[in-house]
Parts: C-alpha cells; sequence; structure tokens
C-alpha cells in the first residue's frame, strides 16, 4: 500500500507541472492571442502570480482528497480516467468559485481565465494519466505480462482466437486494463486419436531446439483440451511452460463477466436471468451483455417459438402509454434496457448487476460465441441493399458464421398466404436465431404474432441490420457510455427523430419523476 501511495506521490509532481503549463496557456490565449476580441486588455500581472500559487495548492488538495475515493491510475482504464480527471476538475471549479467569492477577488479574474485552465487543466491531466497509468501498469504486473502465446485451438477457431488474444491481451483483476500478447506458434488439432501425441512430440521438438524459451504460455481453447483428454493435458504441462486453457460451462465457452469471486471461489452468473425490475409496468430483464449471449446460446432450443425485446427511451414510454403494447413486451422471454436511462433507473432500485443490453452489442456477442456451436442465423426486415450489405459484412467480419437466410418483407401488411410462406421459409432453413429488422414497435408486434409458430428465438434489433452492414456508423463507444448515443442519432437523422426524442424524453422525465417513481 504504502509504495502505490508513493508512485501516486510522483504523479501528482506530473499533474501539477501540467496545471501550470494550463494556466500559462490560458493567460496566453486570454491575453495575447485574444485580447482583440476584449474591450478591457489590461491585466494584473501581480494578481495572477499569487492566483497561480492558489490553483496549484487547491489542486494539490482535491487530487489528495480524492486519492482514497478511487482506483489508482493503473487500475482503470481510458473511460475511468476521463471520468476522474472531469470529476477532479469540476471539483477545483467549484472550490475556485467559492474561493473567489468569499475573498472578493471573482471580479478580478477573468472568466475567459478560468474556463480555458479547466479546459486546459482537462487535456493535461488526461493525457498525463494516460501515458502514466500505461507505464505504471507494465510495471506493477510485469510478472504477468504475457508476450508469446502457443495457441492450441481447432482449425476454425485459429482465427478468432488469434484476434481476439491480440486485441484483448491479459486482464488484471477484470480491470480495463490490457497487456497485449501476440501469438508467436500455432498448433491446429484435427479430429482424430493422435492428436495428444502430435501435441506432445511438437512441444519435445521445441524443447531441443531450445524454442521453449521464446514462448510465455501455452493457450489451450476448451474444445482442444476436450480433444486432447485430461492425460495428455497432464503431460504438457509437465513441460515447463504455463498452460492456460479457457472456461466451458454445458460445452459453451464462458466470459470473464459471466464468472464471479464468490464465497472465497469462482461462481458462474446463471440466475440472473431470472431478475426482473419493473420499470413503467415493463418487467426488465437485468443481466449483461455476456452473460445474455452465454446464457441465450445455452438455452437456445428451449428458447424456440419465443421473442426478445429490447426496449429504449422510446419504448418504454409507448409501452407507458400502451397497456397492449406493453403486454407485447412483457409476454416476451425476456426484455432487455437498451438505452442508458432505463438501464440507471433499474441499478437505482437495487439491481447492481444490471447493464445496459443494446440490440446491435447483442448481435456481434451472440456473433462471436457461436464460433464452434453451429447456430444458424436468419435476418428477417430491412431492404434488399442492406441485406446484401449485411451478409458481406458479417462474412468479412465472422467467416464461421452459419447464414441461414435472409429476407426483405415487403413494405405493406402480408396476405395470410404470404405470411405462412414466410414462417415456412423461415423454419426450412433451420434458423436457431432469428433477427427481426422492422423497427419499434412494428418488429415486437410481429414476433408476438408469431409466438411459438416460428421455430426459433426471434430478437428484435430495430437498426441492428444498419450498423452491422456499416450503412449508419454507430456512436463512439463513449458516446455510449456517457449515454448520449439519441443525441449522436438524432444529429444523423434530426428530420425524423427531433419530434420524437423532444415528446419522449420529456415524458420520460415526468414519468421517472413524478407518475412512476417506484414503481
Amino acid at each position: 500500500m504504502k509504495k502505490k501511495i508513493h508512485q501516486e506521490n510522483k504523479l501528482i509532481w506530473a499533474c501539477l507541472i501540467g496545471e501550470s503549463l494550463a494556466f500559462i496557456l490560458a493567460i496566453f490565449f486570454r491575453y495575447y492571442l485574444f485580447n482583440f476580441l476584449f474591450s478591457n486588455p489590461t491585466r494584473e500581472t501581480d494578481f495572477y502570480k499569487m492566483f497561480f500559487i492558489v490553483v496549484l495548492f487547491m489542486y494539490s488538495a482535491v487530487f489528495i482528497f480524492r486519492r482514497g475515493r478511487r482506483p489508482y491510475t493503473w487500475e482503470t482504464g481510458g473511460f475511468g480516467r476521463l471520468i476522474e480527471v472531469i470529476k477532479q476538475h469540476v471539483t477545483l471549479l467549484i472550490i475556485l468559485l467559492f474561493f473567489l467569492y468569499f475573498i472578493h477577488w471573482s471580479n478580478r479574474v477573468s472568466r475567459t481565465v478560468m474556463a480555458l485552465l479547466i479546459v486546459f487543466g482537462m487535456f493535461f491531466d488526461l493525457v498525463i494519466r494516460q501515458v502514466y497509468g500505461k507505464r505504471r501498469a507494465r510495471r506493477y504486473i510485469r510478472e504477468d505480462k504475457l508476450d508469446a502465446v502457443m495457441l492450441v485451438c481447432l482449425q476454425d477457431e485459429g482465427k478468432y482466437l488469434e484476434t481476439c488474444i491480440n486485441r484483448y491481451g491479459y486482464q488484471n483483476d477484470e480491470k480495463e486494463l490490457s497487456l497485449h500478447c501476440r501469438v508467436a506458434e500455432h498448433f491446429f488439432l484435427e479430429e482424430g486419436n493422435n492428436e495428444g501425441d502430435r501435441l506432445i512430440n511438437k512441444l519435445e521438438d521445441l524443447t531441443a531446439k531450445g524454442d521453449t524459451q521464446n514462448i510465455d504460455m501455452i493457450y489451450i481453447s476448451f474444445r482442444a483440451a476436450k480433444l486432447l483428454g485430461r492425460d495428455v493435458m497432464r503431460v504438457v504441462e509437465g513441460k515447463g511452460i504455463p498452460v492456460c486453457r479457457s472456461l466451458e460451462l454445458d460445452g459453451k465457452e464462458l466470459s470473464g463477466s459471466a464468472v464471479s469471486k464468490m464465497g472465497g471461489s469462482a461462481a458462474v452468473y446463471q440466475s440472473l436471468m431470472t431478475l426482473k425490475c419493473p420499470v413503467f409496468g415493463v418487467n426488465y430483464t437485468t443481466a449483461g451483455k455476456a452473460e445474455v449471449a452465454d446464457y441465450l446460446i445455452r438455452n437456445s432450443r428451449e428458447l424456440s417459438g419465443q421473442y426478445v425485446c429490447f426496449s429504449n427511451v422510446h419504448t418504454t414510454v409507448m409501452a407507458a402509454d400502451d397497456e397492449g403494447y406493453r403486454d407485447v413486451l412483457n409476454a416476451s422471454a425476456f426484455t432487455f434496457p437498451d438505452g442508458t436511462p432505463v438501464a440507471d433507473m433499474i441499478w437505482k432500485q437495487g439491481y447492481i448487476e444490471a447493464e445496459r443490453v443494446a440490440g446491435p452489442d447483442l448481435m456481434a456477442e451472440l456473433f462471436r460465441r457461436c464460433l464452434g456451436n453451429h447456430k444458424k442465423h436468419y435476418f428477417y426486415g430491412s431492404t434488399e441493399e442492406t441485406l446484401s450489405a449485411l451478409s458481406d459484412k458479417l462474412k468479412k467480419n465472422y467467416p464461421w458464421m452459419e447464414i441461414a437466410g435472409m429476407y426483405s418483407p415487403p413494405f405493406r401488411p402480408l396476405t395470410e398466404e404470404e405470411d405462412a410462406e414466410v414462417v415456412k421459409m423461415i423454419n426450412d432453413s433451420g434458423a436457431d436465431f432469428v433477427w427481426i429488422g422492422l423497427g419499434a414497435p412494428k418488429q415486437e408486434l410481429w414476433m408476438a404474432e408469431h409466438k411459438g409458430r416460428i421455430k426459433g428465438l426471434m430478437l428484435g434489433v430495430g437498426a441492428g441490420f444498419d450498423f452491422h452492414a456499416g450503412r449508419v456508423k454507430r456512436a463512439p463507444v463513449i458516446v455510449q457510455k456517457l449515454g448520449m448515443e439519441w443525441f449522436y442519432r438524432l444529429m444523423q437523422d434530426p428530420k425524423r427523430l427531433l419530434k420524437r426524442y423532444f415528446i419522449t424524453n420529456t415524458k420520460f422525465i415526468i414519468y421517472s419523476h413524478i407518475k412512476y417513481r417506484g414503481k
């Protein structure tokens, strides 16, 4: 603990230098670069020298005060550092404003200087924390760093697993801290009886050549470990190289977020899918994206004929005003919060494991996890052009994916004969997951009408087809985490969304604070 605090003390000196640069730039921009924009160009040099000392003192006090209330800098990811920087400077601004008011200095400090000081201060602070955090992270867990991995898997897993290792690397304590690795050696298994002997001979050859010194760990997929058998795994473990294998449940790969530490041992989340939380009368399932994907893959047969809904602020307000539509959402197998404000209301009611589960995000998670599970996907909705682009993107990004079919329905109600043909076409395809992209509320009504008729799990994902086809750009991750994706989409299509967002967002605020609060 003392060592960590000592390292944080080093960080504060770097941040003070950044704050000093921010102060100098604020003065320069106000009184030199932008001087012609102001009617009063005078400046109090002696006063700003004294104010500079006050700023540094206040910043140090805020930094030390918040140190015990946040994770260490190298234990958080980029988004966590951004939030901490914002909190730090908002606190600093409030303290400075109160200080200037009480000692009657508020009329002596330029408002432009204050604004520029906060903006530049946040920029320098974030850059310093990013650089320092990454450098300290690598030193802090250097003994766990993996440089090169020998990948043991089946042929169809190779590209996917290599991408995951290169992208995510090693994660420490489930934080966003990642040390990237590289795949130095491939060993692809084939269905056969002597695969274990082949692997052992390969390791012995590497040992004889001295090449094992260039391999830090052997990563074995759960499918490969199952094929090798326990006896071969013991022999591999005795070769002097650390062995890591992925976890499984019911023959399916487990994500890190689906594993929890409880009772002194690792536990797998299985019951969170049964927890429901009402918001405006809609019963939302409280679970995380990774856990949802794991559950749907494991139970796709049992869920056949049912449907899944993703409800955002707009559809939640619609459900509050329309009892029939609310019944449609509640008749689903699961309804997930596809909106940060909705997820926040669930979280505030005590369901701390709840997350926003957006339709497009779950699509990507399910596509990724269907590797080796032979799950088939059918896409119903949107236009022919979008479906064609979607097919090309999916084949490129998820080459292991099995697309059972795609169909763009006409923009009119189908006759009974046409509808029966569509149902037969989807059922004959053998699809496990039927993705519906008709837009809300049409897709939810369509799924409810076809409940029990479609032999597959239906999922209404709205604009998910357009996002994955690349025809509509998704908001950056940081915008999504800040709960501002609705604003990003509004800027993309203001004519269609302005009236909807103004009405529904206003209603949502009113309902959440008056009519439906706590219900």
